[in-house]
């Protein structure tokens, strides 16, 4: 068992203790393109976080050419939750993982950005290999996503896949719904990581550049996970619509840290707490948003 599959240090995994990411992990990021975070969360703030999600209003509809309702009995999906619920929204910017996400970058700082959760009941499609880079208005790579597991997966449910290395290989367009793979020919000699058996509030990051995916989900059970991403703080705006970004005034050309609906986040939480009031913003609900 390498250090990235290992368990944390510490069995204490209170929201305000910072969570002990090892060398071996950010080595794991870095050159693998994904690391493995056991035990990010513990299992009463995974309960609440699923009550969370669960009272939020999902969803209509999915991303894509034609952007075809959303059927929720193959993906049941929320966005945005964190602009619209507090607990949520501490969770993504605690010491707990806010001391994760800026030691996985290597900066000494970052953005909260988005959350959005992907609850896949059993049976559910596989999701070929691809990239998130294309959907996102960023002018630059440093996007890092926790993908973080809600109940205990078997690795016959689905959990994220990974092609190893595969952020090394820059942008390679949206390509859907088709396998990467496939456009790409070489990739299919990219080893496959990943994928195996989690405990609900384990979690693994990966990179807006890696190549990622999941099988069908042959159960037992529905798949349930959040993802919440995080970017480099220097991240500047280009104007590309999306229906999450689209709703937050953002100017093309401007930083993201100049706009106050961003939690900016350090080693220890919320830089300025000052700015993370989120009472007097209205998030709508129901556009499409990235598969």
């Amino acid at each position: 068992m390498s250090l990235a599959d290992a368990a944390p240090a510490t069995d204490d995994r209170n929201l305000d203790t910072p969570y002990p990411v090892t060398e071996e992990q950010v080595r794991s990021l870095h050159e693998d393109s994904w690391a493995s975070l056991p035990g990010l969360l513990d299992a009463d703030t995974v309960a609440k976080v699923r009550d969370a999600l669960l009272a939020a209003e999902p969803r209509t509809t999915i991303s894509g050419p034609d952007k075809p309702p959303a059927d929720p009995n193959a993906l049941l999906s929320h966005e945005g939750v964190a602009w619209r619920d507090p607990y949520l929204r501490s969770v993504a910017t605690s010491p707990r993982l806010s001391s994760a996400v800026v030691a996985l970058l290597e900066q000494a700082d970052a953005l909260f950005c988005q959350d959005i959760s992907f609850f896949k009941p059993e049976g559910a499609r596989a999701i070929p290999f691809h990239q998130d880079y294309s959907y996102w208005p960023f002018d630059r790579k440093g996007c890092v996503t926790l993908w973080i597991a809600l109940v205990d997966m078997t690795p016959e449910m689905g959990p994220l896949r990974y092609l190893k290395s595969s952020h090394l290989e820059g942008p390679l367009g949206l390509i859907e719904p088709r396998d990467i793979r496939d456009a790409y020919p070489h990739l299919s000699d990219r080893e496959v990581v990943g994928g195996k058996a989690m405990k609900a509030g384990d979690a693994q990051a990966h990179w807006e550049l890696t190549l990622h995916g999941s099988r069908r989900n042959d159960g037992p059970g529905r798949r349930e996970a959040v993802a919440l991403r995080y970017i480099r703080s220097d991240t500047v705006y280009i104007g590309l619509t999306h229906p999450h970004y689209d709703q937050f005034g953002l100017e093309p050309g401007k930083r993201f840290v100049d706009n106050p609906n961003f939690p900016h986040l350090g080693p220890e939480g919320l830089i300025d707490p000052s700015r993370d009031d989120i009472s007097d913003f209205t998030y709508e609900t129901g556009d499409p948003g990235e598969p």
